[in-house]
């Protein structure tokens, strides 16, 4: 009879374990909403604008450079990620938009990640141009969804 109860209470761990690790998966892969979108965009765009600054007055090393715009581009790579199942998920062609301007900021960018080289102020402009972009349509996507909210209320 014990043993019995103690398989029971085992099982009921194990699933009540297992439950907790898929809720914790669920949040963790949780989709940002359009202005947790924006402000990670902003941000992105900041910690750039940081890079451009620090790259101009010649304060980094070409270590330190590298490991700047690796973690950029990683972070780049995980917004583009994300945009893009949330364009999936929405079915929305904007945020689609701002994907495919993600990942060609991406792909821009990625050159200068083994070290300086020519041209790389150009390319953070055009870099920087496109997050702007993308920044900008965010907004409008933002207005959209206010005026789709006070439709609906007006229509209950």
């Amino acid at each position: 009879m014990n043993k019995l109860i103690f398989e029971y209470c085992f099982y009921a761990a194990v699933i009540i374990l297992g439950l907790l690790i898929l809720g914790l998966m669920k949040r963790k892969n949780k989709l940002p909403s359009h202005q947790e979108l924006k402000a990670k965009l902003e941000s992105w765009a900041e910690k750039l604008k940081t890079l451009m600054r620090e790259e101009e007055s010649s304060a980094l090393t070409n270590f330190d450079f590298y490991k700047k715009v690796s973690k950029l581009l990683y972070r780049l790579d995980k917004l583009a990620y994300d945009t893009v199942q949330l364009a999936e998920k929405e079915r929305d062609m904007e945020i689609a938009g701002i994907a495919a301007l993600l990942e060609s900021a991406q792909k821009e960018l990625a050159p200068y990640k083994t070290g300086k080289g020519e041209g790389i102020q150009s390319a953070f402009s055009s870099v920087e141009a496109k997050i702007s972009d993308a920044i900008a349509i965010t907004e409008q996507i933002l207005l959209r969804d206010k005026e789709y909210k006070s439709r609906k209320k007006q229509d209950s």
